[in-house]
């Protein structure tokens, strides 16, 4: 008598790619496009398949992410266009933290016409006036900034730029001395919901 475990069959290998849309839809957001863009390489085909659907990044988020503290800036700069190569045009929301540059954000702001939802913090290297008079966001509706440096000016151009902009968040933006923070709630009553910290 053998006294050696029995064989356990392998469970059968699962092809993405067949998942109908609603489930992709389900796990790819809770995997998250920074664990997708890295393990493209370690991934099997048919969940390289499954990432293909266009439907999966229109909306790519790269701020909460822990890779963002050890990747360097040129590699999370590549990421992020290849998550908004990976919309075609289809990107509606995007957030990013401490590489994005004015290179990048132009890219972003070129290849995604129907961007609604922007939220960036602490990107140092970014001149968000300058890129957006250079490229409005027609479609934005919800921008949200933490540390960046801005002017009035800049937050200016930003409602020029954006005429359906509707939620401004602003907050540790260090360019805003007091005396213009008071002036701009007149300078911004169209916008529904303005909050300046």
């Amino acid at each position: 008598m053998d006294d050696a475990a029995p064989l356990v069959s392998e469970p059968p290998a699962r092809d993405w790619s067949l998942l109908p849309l609603d489930v992709l839809s389900l796990i790819f957001p809770r995997v998250g496009a920074v664990d997708v863009l890295m393990g493209a390489g370690l991934a099997c085909r048919s969940w390289l398949e499954a990432a293909k659907l266009l439907e999966l990044w229109r909306a790519v988020d790269m701020d909460k992410h822990q890779v963002v503290f050890w990747k360097d800036d040129d590699v999370l700069c590549a990421m992020a266009k290849a998550a908004v190569d990976r919309s075609d045009g289809q990107l509606r929301s995007f957030a990013g933290k401490l590489f994005v540059t004015d290179e990048l954000m132009k890219y972003i702001v070129e290849r995604s016409p129907s961007l609604t939802t922007l939220r960036l913090v602490s990107c140092r290297d970014l001149f968000l006036g300058r890129v957006i008079q250079e490229s409005s966001l027609l479609e934005l509706r919800s921008l949200e900034l933490y540390d960046i440096s801005l002017t009035v000016g800049d937050l200016t151009v930003v409602l020029e730029c954006c005429p359906l902009l509707e939620v401004l968040w602003v907050r540790n933006c260090f360019r805003i001395d007091e005396e213009d923070e008071h002036a701009l709630p007149a300078k911004f009553s169209r916008i529904k919901t303005l909050t300046l910290l």
